[in-house]
């Protein structure tokens, strides 16, 4: 009479049963309900399928900015005839101007505005 082995089956043997069911699974639920997943789930199966899945979610470009307008200009100064437009940060010659002599006594007349309006 043989003896029945009692050894328990190996590591690998148990992950190829497991896979192949996962497979048989996966492919009765695909052939059966496939038509009834959107367009971009489809498209996400194909994906899958072919082998170009990745981990991380799939990132769509995103279209070009249009170009910029020129803006008018909000402030000069009226030594250098520099302008800003008032968006973005604070060109440095508006800055160091901030500190001078002139700033100070255009300021006097004008205590609620930081910078010189544009003309115009």
């Amino acid at each position: 009479m043989p003896r029945k082995s009692s050894a328990a089956p190996s590591p690998q043997a148990v992950l190829r049963a497991a896979t192949k069911e996962a497979y048989e699974r996966v492919t009765v639920l695909l052939n059966a309900s496939y038509a009834d997943f959107s367009p971009e789930q489809q498209r996400r199966i194909r994906a899958l399928v072919a082998g170009e899945a990745s981990t991380s979610p799939v990132k769509r470009a995103k279209p070009a900015k249009a170009p910029g307008q020129e803006l008018p200009p909000r402030y000069w100064l009226p030594h250098s005839q520099e302008t800003w437009s008032g968006r973005g940060r604070i060109p440095q010659s508006f800055l160091a101007w901030e500190g001078t002599v002139a700033h100070t006594e255009w300021k006097k007349h004008h205590p609620d505005e930081r910078f010189p309006a544009f003309p115009g």
